[in-house]
């Protein structure tokens, strides 16, 4: 690369040799299996740790790395800007998970738990149409092909964002059953029926020993505490928020709002293809860090110039 600077996956990372959405959900640590193109299966149910070590790996000498919350946040803040498409980044509401669609329709209402007229998904060209074509540009970043796509819907993008524990030591994630393969302690460890007794994990990942790879918020054993955010990184500066239908969604946009907290102490951001209107590029959601059908991540790379 002839420039430095922060450099994004132009697509949700895929699974390369997947051919169907299945065949995609991987829960290993397999750089040479990651492909950023248009038109795949995006590579779900991966624990963090996973994601995150098979990024590092990925270009080493590019300083390849998971995305942080706070680069989610630089993207957002692009995006939203007059270098951006400056409007809401249409949903990929492609039910398969194939990565750089579009939806025809904009939603009007978010999740119900069916496809509905208000909020369809499908795989269909009435339904929803790829990233090279005049719809498919409205789900870019910047509302044309050079943009970023995939950050509304598609699948939700697991970010390097975690809660740190009572001794500022990032939380593994909610108990043994889900965590992020990390090591650390959970933050729940009865919850989710566990009844292993365990409070900690010790046979995962060590978490990267330089700390420039993850963001870190203070400890609270309260719910939804947005103050705590870090500046830029497009949460809690969106509000103020409010409840509605016991839902969290006055981010900008309309998009989902949902702070790490002990029941999610990793972030997940763009929200998936079935969220509707809650989708999008300022939507904020909470984790417990273990992999999901539902979600994915994206890799950037920071070089250094001559690189």
């Amino acid at each position: 690369m002839e420039t430095n600077g922060l450099w994004v996956g132009k697509f949700e990372t895929g699974y390369k040799g997947s051919t169907d959405m299945a065949s995609a959900q991987k829960n290993v640590v397999e750089p040479g299996s990651v492909q950023i193109k248009p038109n795949v299966n995006s590579w779900r149910n991966i624990q963090v740790a996973n994601a995150f070590y098979t990024t590092y790996d990925y270009k080493r000498d590019y300083d390849s790395h998971m995305m942080k919350n706070t680069e989610w946040g630089a993207v957002a803040y692009l995006q939203h800007s007059k270098y951006g498409s400056m409007q809401s980044v249409r949903i990929n509401n492609n039910e398969n998970y194939i990565t750089g669609y579009s939806a025809v329709k904009e939603p009007t209402c978010g999740y119900t738990g069916t496809n509905v007229d208000c909020n369809r998904y499908g795989t269909t060209e009435d339904i929803t149409k790829p990233w090279n074509t005049s719809i498919g540009y409205l789900a870019s970043t910047t509302g044309n092909i050079s943009g970023v796509y995939d950050m509304s819907g598609g699948a939700g993008e697991y970010v390097m964002g975690v809660m740190l524990d009572q001794n500022n030591k990032p939380i593994s994630g909610r108990s043994s059953k889900y965590n992020s393969g990390f090591n650390g302690i959970f933050s729940c460890p009865t919850c989710d029926d566990d009844t292993s007794g365990l409070t900690t994990l010790v046979t995962g990942k060590d978490i990267p020993i330089n700390n420039k790879y993850y963001d870190v918020y203070k400890y609270t054993d309260r719910y939804l505490i947005y103050h705590i955010r870090i500046l830029g990184d497009a949460t809690g500066e969106m509000g103020p928020f409010a409840e509605y239908l016991e839902r969290w969604i006055d981010s900008w946009y309309g998009d989902s709002s949902g702070f790490i907290d002990y029941w999610g102490p990793w972030f997940n951001r763009g929200a998936s293809y079935y969220f509707g209107i809650e989708s999008g590029v300022f939507s904020i959601n909470h984790d417990h860090g273990d992999g999901l059908h539902a979600w994915s991540y994206r890799i950037t790379l920071a070089p250094k110039e001559g690189e």
